[in-house]
């Protein structure tokens, strides 16, 4: 008998934004490629900030480390870069509207777009600033594949967004932005984990509303009770993912 060939491992590492890709799966929105092996491994809430990246893994401790074990379900402790062809990261604390609400805002006002240096540089500092991203950065030196799936952007109609101190109270300008500023933010942010062999994926520009907001349609299925604009369902996750499958199987074939 021909022998079958190798599964294509992929491991998401991530913080609660993962529950709703777990829904997904479960419920048949959204298939993994025939060939994968699909495990799951991270930390919910304060815990996620346990977890570092020692000794050539990802490693947990504390708290953290009960989470990792009860996430992913095959006793895997620590995430190591050999045990993996992909590793996705998934929400994992990596908040791009602080980026996009500042630069969006300022579009706005001026008229003007910035230089591209400075949204080099800008976009430099904004991914090393992210615990996760310098984990990511690390595997993808260990020779993983490492794809980056950000948290989205807060949903609309939730919480008064537009309220003082809340997210468009202070940048409402980010409001009015296009499709053409957002993918200009996405383009920086994309080059700067080019260079660290990251690939980030955008959020889908058919789940975004008014300038830098999730459609409202997207929010989870207790987010009004809960005030929760962070959280999305699992048709969200489902979505995002026909942009992601794809990346994980051309990185396979070219490995």
């Amino acid at each position: 008998m021909p022998s079958q060939p190798d599964p294509n491992r992929i491991c998401f590492f991530g913080d609660s934004q993962m529950g709703s890709l777990r829904h997904a799966l479960r419920d048949g929105l959204t298939e993994a490629p025939t060939d994968a092996h699909v495990e799951f491994w991270g930390a919910t809430g304060p815990s996620f900030r346990l977890i570092e990246w020692r000794d050539g893994a990802v490693r947990a401790k504390d708290r953290a480390l009960e989470m990792a074990l009860t996430i992913n379900g095959n006793g895997r402790e620590t995430l190591v870069p050999a045990d993996f062809d992909t590793v996705i990261f998934y929400g994992a604390r990596f908040r791009v509207t602080e980026f996009f609400g500042p630069y969006l805002h300022w579009i706005d006002e001026t008229g003007q777009v910035p230089s591209s240096a400075v949204l080099r540089a800008s976009a430099r500092t904004f991914v090393a600033f992210t615990r996760a991203y310098r984990i990511a950065r690390e595997l993808a030196k260990a020779g993983c594949n490492v794809l980056f799936v950000p948290a989205p952007f807060y949903t609309d109609g939730i919480t008064d967004i537009d309220r003082q101190g809340r997210f468009l109270g202070i940048y409402p300008g980010a409001a009015r932005a296009t499709a053409d500023h957002r993918a200009l933010l996405w383009g920086a942010l994309a080059e700067a984990a080019a260079q660290d062999g990251i690939t980030i994926v955008p959020q889908p520009e058919d789940t975004v509303t008014r300038g830098a907001l999730t459609h409202n349609v997207f929010a989870s299925v207790e987010a009004a009770e809960q005030g929760d604009t962070g959280h999305k369902s699992p048709a969200f996750a489902a979505r995002w993912m026909q942009d992601v499958w794809p990346l994980t199987q051309a990185r396979a074939k070219a490995a």
